[in-house]
């Protein structure tokens, strides 16, 4: 349609792009898709401060969406498509399959240790099956391997970063102030950036974890009686 990109890729995962700019390179005509690297912070604002940006797309926080569009000198020509603390839920019925739902909802909520977007960030049980579901869901938790990315059979590995760890750590001791507990074993212990997944119960309003999108190896659950 004639509009070229210019991509900023985060701050974790760069290489994952490095063998897509060969296909990009192949299938588009020169100039048509563009990479910058370097620190958000740094780069982002003297892009957007160009004015030259009509379409701005971020996957990220709303504090940052609003200084990126305030550094923009249009800001009324400016079109914003944003993905801002995915807090994506889980919805577990009374006739669910215990079996599957547990493992598909393990796999959305601890796949690449939580930090994806679209991973579950928030499950919600019915209560009838809350007990039976939540045993379940931490025996299956307690049999995942740790170790390495590269290690076949690994599911839990360190988090790329302090910072993750350390907030974490706030979501858990948040919850535990306002009547939620740990109930699988050795959840949140951490060694180094290596966390251990904690399963919460139960997260209700008024706990960080209700709404806020921790984005790592966290599981808060909460009951309901009436969808």
């Amino acid at each position: 349609m004639g509009n070229v990109v210019l991509f900023k890729p985060p701050r974790f995962g760069v290489l994952l792009y490095y063998p897509m700019l060969e296909a990009f390179r192949s299938a588009f005509p020169t100039g048509v898709i563009n990479i910058v690297y370097g620190q958000g912070h740094v780069v982002v604002p003297h892009i957007m401060g160009s004015g030259k940006v009509n379409v701005l797309a971020l996957i990220g926080s709303s504090e940052v969406a609003d200084q990126l569009k305030k550094s923009h000198p249009k800001t009324n020509r400016l079109r914003a498509i944003l993905g801002l603390c995915a807090k994506n839920a889980a919805i577990i019925m009374p006739d669910a399959d215990l079996d599957l739902t547990v493992k598909e909802c393990i796999t959305g909520a601890l796949s690449f240790n939580g930090q994806r977007c679209t991973a579950i960030k928030m499950i919600l049980v019915h209560q009838s099956i809350a007990d039976a579901f939540l045993r379940r869901f931490c025996e299956e938790v307690g049999k995942l391997a740790i170790g390495m990315p590269w290690e076949p059979g690994v599911m839990l590995t360190p988090l790329p970063d302090d910072e993750m760890v350390s907030y974490m750590k706030t979501c858990i001791t948040d919850a535990l102030a306002k009547g939620a507990k740990v109930i699988n074993a050795g959840g949140g212990t951490t060694v180094e950036t290596l966390f251990y997944p904690a399963v919460l119960f139960p997260v209700r309003e008024g706990m960080k974890l209700y709404r806020e999108e921790q984005f790592g190896p966290i599981i808060p659950f909460a009951s309901f009686e009436d969808v």
